[in-house]
């Protein structure tokens, strides 16, 4: 299983991802634009492609944990070097550009928490049933302690958070892959007994909607927010028009919502079909907390690209090319420790 891994990006998560990879005996250098104060880093500029190549050249496994504009980059140049491919971007269009390519290699994007472990958790569910009416995937990174008009304080980048909330979101509607709008289809939801709200953002649905449309009538991701959360992000982003000034949206939440890792990772997913003629409805729910001093969202996204990765490396994923999230066995992405975290 011994294989050279690089993470791409020092932030937060990547740190996290490079010391859950070490711990499983793996060579691991990681590598930022800015100099680290941290073990076996590589100072990168992921947009100098002659300096990228000569990293992805020094390993076997390249797991990018960067800014997800840097992502086309990237996974160019993995698909021409030949060195497997991970991402956690939610962004679609990185995901449809490394669909496109004309490689041989291993390329696997969407491999964090939402796109990532949700969408193979889903379709284990769906493969359990004969013909599916309905499929709800729903997760939110919570801070635990808000006390904030929006009920929100940052976990994660302020850029993939505001992506999701911009861009359009994909969708099966009678069998057919559509485009719906961010923010839309507004819901309540209750898990273990606390209320929450849901939304249509982009992303989490990965490419199920091209999987999936001719066995599902209906699918659809939503984040979870506490209730009042939406009205917010819409009076933000439509009302002040700060959807079209997205540095703008950065800028002001970077400077005024605070940060924290005091935080909780909300998941459930329903699906609700038939089998050998019975009317059924299936659910998966978990709450998921920060352990050893990694907060939840660094915890689950982490756990989620480490699991798709370990089985990579011992030789339990294998393919050519663009490679989804929902054609990972369940059992092959809880069969060792960073995917037993959502067992």
């Amino acid at each position: 299983m011994y294989m050279k891994i690089g993470v791409i990006g020092a932030g937060k998560i990547g740190k996290t991802i490079a010391t859950y990879l070490a711990s499983e005996g793996f060579e691991v250098k990681i590598a930022d634009i800015e100099n680290r104060d941290i073990p076996n880093f590589v100072e990168l500029d992921a947009s100098d492609k002659t300096a990228l190549t000569e990293f992805v050249k020094s390993v076997d496994i390249i797991v990018s944990a960067t800014l997800f504009h840097l992502n086309k980059g990237i996974a160019d140049v993995c698909a021409e070097v030949g060195t497997a491919y991970f991402d956690l971007t939610e962004d679609t269009e990185v995901s449809e550009h490394i669909r496109s390519l004309d490689t041989k290699t291993f390329m696997m994007p969407q491999s964090g928490l939402a796109p990532g472990a949700v969408n193979i958790i889903a379709s284990d569910l769906i493969r359990k049933f004969d013909t599916v009416n309905e499929v709800k995937m729903r997760v939110g990174a919570l801070p635990k302690y808000p006390s904030n008009a929006m009920a929100y304080y940052l976990t994660w980048s302020t850029d993939g958070l505001i992506n999701e909330y911009i861009n359009d979101c994909d969708i099966i509607s009678n069998h057919k892959h559509i485009k719906t709008q961010p923010l839309d289809g507004l819901e309540q939801v209750y898990i273990d007994g606390d209320r929450y709200e849901a939304f249509n953002t982009s992303g989490g649905s990965a490419s199920m909607c091209d999987t999936f449309s001719d066995k599902v009538k209906s699918l659809s991701y939503k984040t979870i927010r506490y209730p009042g959360h939406q009205a917010s992000m819409k009076f933000l982003l439509d009302d002040l028009n700060l959807k079209h000034n997205k540095k703008k949206f950065i800028d002001l939440f970077d400077q005024e919502v605070p940060y924290t890792t005091s935080d909780v990772v909300v998941m459930l997913v329903s699906v609700i079909g038939t089998k050998d003629g019975q009317l059924l409805e299936k659910t998966w729910s978990k709450k998921i907390y920060g352990q050893d001093g990694h907060s939840a969202i660094q915890r689950t996204t982490a756990s989620g690209v480490c699991s798709v990765v370990t089985a990579y490396a011992k030789g339990e994923l294998t393919g050519e090319g663009f490679i989804s999230q929902e054609s990972v066995d369940y059992k092959v992405f809880i069969n060792n420790k960073f995917g037993a975290v959502y067992e």
